[in-house]
Order: C-alpha cells, then sequence, then structure tokens
C-alpha cells in the first residue's frame, strides 16, 4: 500500500467524500509528487506527509459541498491549495490556479502535466494585477497573503480582498475565504462596514476531528 494511503483514505470517509478509486490514486499521486518536490524546493510548510493530508488537505477538501458548481479561481495557490485538489473531484468544472511565485508555478506546472489534469489553469501574477478572461462562479482563498495584508486586522483584511478582487474582476462572484476562528467576528459586523464593503457575509465551522483548533468558511457576496 501507498505511503499514507490509511491516512487519505480516512480523510475521505471522514467527509463522506464520493470519491472514485482514480481519484484516489490522484490525489495519492499528487501527494507523492509535492513532498517529492518538497524536498528540494520548500513549497510546504511541513516535511509530515500524515499531517498535510489530515490538516491542509482535509480542510481544501472540506469546502467541496459548499462551493458553488462552474468555473473557480483560487488566488494564492501555492502548491495547489486548494485549487488543485478541488479539480479532482470537478472534472466538469474549470480552476484557474493563481500565483506570482515561481516555485510556486514550476510545481503547479510540473503536476498538472505529469498528472495529467486537464481541467485548470495557471498564471503567473500578482493578484491586484491579475487578468481573468473566464466567467468565474466562485472565488477561493486560503493562502494569499501580501505586504499589506499582514499588517492588517482581520476586518480590513478583508475589506482590502473585496477591493482587490472587484477591482479586477467585474463579475461580483462570491468569494470563499478559508481561515480559523477570527472569522468569527464577521458575524458581528456593523451596518457601516457591509455598506462600505457592498457585501453580505456568512460564517461555517469546518468540523474536523484531527485537531483543537477550528476551521472556517467565510462567505462574501456582493449585496
Amino acid at each position: 500500500m501507498p505511503d499514507n494511503q490509511n491516512d487519505l483514505n480516512e480523510v475521505i470517509e471522514t467527509l463522506a467524500l464520493d470519491c472514485s478509486i482514480p481519484t484516489r490514486k490522484l490525489l495519492q499521486s499528487y501527494i507523492e509528487l509535492l513532498f517529492r518536490w518538497h524536498e528540494k524546493n520548500n513549497i510546504l510548510s511541513t516535511r509530515d506527509k500524515q499531517y498535510f493530508i489530515k490538516r491542509d488537505l482535509f480542510d481544501s477538501l472540506s469546502m467541496l459541498k459548499d462551493l458553488p458548481s462552474g468555473n473557480l479561481l483560487d488566488i494564492g495557490t501555492g502548491a495547489g491549495i486548494p485549487g488543485m485538489l478541488i479539480s479532482f473531484f470537478r472534472s466538469n468544472s474549470h480552476v484557474t490556479l493563481l500565483d506570482r511565485r515561481d516555485n510556486a508555478i514550476r510545481f503547479l506546472e510540473h503536476a498538472k502535466l505529469k498528472l495529467g489534469i486537464n481541467n485548470v489553469s495557471i498564471i503567473k501574477n500578482d493578484a491586484k494585477k491579475m487578468n481573468i478572461e473566464s466567467s468565474l462562479n466562485a472565488i477561493l482563498i486560503k493562502n494569499f497573503s501580501n505586504k499589506i495584508i499582514s499588517k492588517l486586522n482581520f476586518e480590513d483584511k478583508v475589506l482590502h480582498i473585496i477591493s482587490m478582487i472587484r477591482s479586477r474582476i467585474e463579475d461580483k462572484v462570491p468569494i470563499y475565504i478559508l481561515t480559523g476562528s477570527i472569522a468569527l467576528c464577521m458575524n458581528d459586523i456593523s451596518k457601516e462596514f457591509v455598506d462600505i464593503s457592498q457585501s453580505s457575509f456568512s460564517v461555517k465551522k469546518l468540523d474536523t476531528p484531527y485537531f483543537d483548533t477550528n476551521r472556517y468558511l467565510l462567505v462574501i457576496k456582493h449585496a
């Protein structure tokens, strides 16, 4: 049995995902490829495959049932987390992976070719300069950050992300941000903030049996 296959199977069963044998093999091949790349190029924050599967992969696939069908854009995708992972389960959708880092882009292009993934596009660009020509049904954010955002409190960070995206993408598509418990502050947001952002906000807890720290999905829709 491939390394960590039991962990992967456990996550799939915990999430109650409809996952075919080819998809399971694709996930395992992606993980193996990612960690081989990571050994030489330091593309992840961990060298522990079990941690990656039960944290990053679990978090990413937890979003699946909440996402609309259709085309997706993953901003600051890094190694394709969550966008490429989600593409394995959305064969009829197209996922655009956006990142400005050379190392991430090289891995994504290598993985797309090596694994024969046909429903993703890879764009190397800064998010504030992005030019997305295809129509979108949702925007995903898990790992996106920059020097401006890193210095902001969460409310201002959200406002910055909304402004950046809507200045570059005409369609008022919903934004899905995977984050920690800090997202709960958006449940008590002021009417002034809602008016300024021209958005509505909802927060959903993503239950995990593996860690004490909770994860949340913040959904932002144009008001």
